[in-house]
């Protein structure tokens, strides 16, 4: 059953409709692949304990001649800042390390009701406000690839997950690129859609102001990316951000083979010097940019001016940060972590008028975007400007070489866009010489999920031997692993 596990979503749903595979079959390979490596990774936290029986009443469905849905049987995964209806959501949290949701968020909602079967929830640092996975309830998630380096954040429990083949599908969240980063790290498919594109509830914050959080789905492969997403896309009133439907097929962008011919891209390797970024990571996505002029597109090099992106984010990461976190760290402080809590207090510095300057020059930075984008279809840039880095020691100090004053500064490539609303997506385009994945970055123009899959899809399809599988054989034991894994926490300043 093993070889069960590593199949794409698309694969085992074809083979559920057609009744080659039993539901039953599925989800229990996914539970076997669980067992054998998140004693190691630690990318799942709580199992649905109901899955099996979930799996069984649907083969029963099936064989009762119900017809299949578009996700039956598939096993998915959720973060665990998503709720779920009978199962413990934690937030990553102490302070919710019991808690038990009386409702699914719509997106959960969705999968289930297109047949897929909720296997459990994935790990996450407290409230998903870092980038490197770990927390004071379940401890560090490790990299498939490499179980010293890191799954990423925040969505890293996700990302380790489906990359060690423990489902297929994952949902994460994505506020600065906690879907793009692990899926880069982990060297699988992680799309951020627009706001409003997936509907979020519940939430506290009906309409999200400033810079927005989305869920988003995190795949092996971007074809099942983009049925995953087929599923969750769409309106709901119970979200008045959400947008209305758009009348694409969404599926089929993904199972896109189209030359390319003609689309422009504009790659941006390092945001005109803002962003840090690892040699060895250049030349890989360098590569694999060009590599897009033989699918027939048009690949140059912008210099597109991002020399405002940091003020934009501390005054807009600020307002996120007291608005959500700011009363629990007055009440419990004590017992949240510290990079929270100083990320907390680093943003009660700002003021009104601080955040108000943010949210004017964000507006003048989407136009320049935004004009970028009026003469070429796509943006391209690394994911992140590093390789998954080390979880045994100290954060790097220097990045090629070169000293680096903040060391998080080789995580901008994605927050850039997502103060911009625009859909990205992060796919695999190679290896380091130490055999650890990097990402490529394709952002699509305002509403356009369609056109960065189909982009995605016409990579991947050129090049499978970037969607490569981690050798799960060569995970050492547990008690080899360095346990005492600190970080300092996104910063603000």
């Amino acid at each position: 059953m093993a070889d069960i596990a590593d199949r794409s979503a698309v694969e085992l749903a074809a083979d559920v409709r057609a009744r080659k595979l039993g539901v039953r079959d599925v989800v229990a390979a996914c539970l076997a692949r669980i067992e054998q490596a998140n004693g190691i990774l630690n990318a799942v936290c709580t199992l649905n304990p109901a899955a099996l029986a979930d799996a069984e009443a649907a083969d029963r469905r099936l064989a009762a001649g119900t017809p299949a849905r578009l996700l039956e049987g598939i096993p998915f995964l959720v973060k665990d800042v998503i709720p779920t209806r009978g199962i413990r959501t934690t937030y990553g949290s102490k302070l919710h390390e019991h808690l038990v949701p009386d409702e699914d968020a719509v997106s959960v909602e969705r999968l289930k009701a297109a047949g897929a079967i909720l296997l459990g929830k994935t790990n996450t640092p407290e409230f998903a406000t870092d980038v490197y996975t770990t927390n004071a309830i379940f401890g560090p998630t490790r990299n498939p690839w490499d179980a010293r380096t890191t799954a990423g954040g925040s969505s890293g429990g996700s990302g380790a997950a489906v990359a060690a083949g423990m489902a297929p599908l994952a949902l994460g969240t994505d506020f600065g690129g906690s879907v793009r980063l692990p899926a880069a790290f982990c060297g699988i498919v992680g799309l951020r859609p627009a706001p409003g594109r997936i509907p979020l509830y519940p939430t506290d914050f009906a309409w999200d102001t400033l810079v927005a959080h989305v869920h988003g789905p995190m795949t092996r492969t971007v074809e099942d990316t983009a049925l995953m997403f087929a599923a969750l896309a769409g309106p709901d009133d119970r979200d008045p951000s959400s947008l209305p439907a758009d009348g694409v097929d969404h599926a089929a962008a993904g199972r896109s083979r189209t030359t390319l011919a003609g689309r422009r891209f504009a790659w941006c390797g390092d945001l005109g010097g803002l962003v840090p970024v690892d040699p060895e990571v250049m030349r890989v996505t360098n590569q694999a940019a060009r590599a897009l002029e033989g699918l027939g597109a048009i690949v140059e090099d912008v210099a597109f001016d991002a020399s405002d992106l940091k003020e934009i984010i501390a005054g807009t990461r600020a307002f996120a940060m007291v608005a959500r976190f700011a009363e629990l760290v007055e009440a419990h402080g004590a017992r949240m972590a510290e990079p929270l809590v100083r990320q907390v207090t680093d943003a009660r510095a700002f003021d009104v008028k601080a955040v108000a300057r943010a949210e004017r020059l964000r507006s003048a930075y989407y136009h320049r975007l935004r004009a970028l984008l009026e003469r070429y279809d796509h943006v391209l840039t690394p994911t992140a400007g590093v390789p998954a880095f080390r979880i045994d020691r100290s954060l790097p100090t220097e990045i090629g070489g070169r000293p680096v004053e903040r060391f998080y500064d080789t995580f901008l490539f994605t927050y850039a866009f997502s103060v911009t609303g625009l859909p990205a997506i992060s796919v695999p385009c190679g290896f380091t010489g130490s055999g650890l994945p990097v990402g490529l970055q394709i952002v699509g123009r305002r509403l356009r999920e369609d056109t960065v899959l189909e982009s995605a899809a016409a990579m991947a399809a050129a090049a499978p031997g970037y969607f490569r599988r981690p050798p799960l054989d060569r995970l050492p034991a547990a008690r080899d692993l360095h346990e005492d894994l600190r970080t300092s926490g996104f910063s603000l300043t």
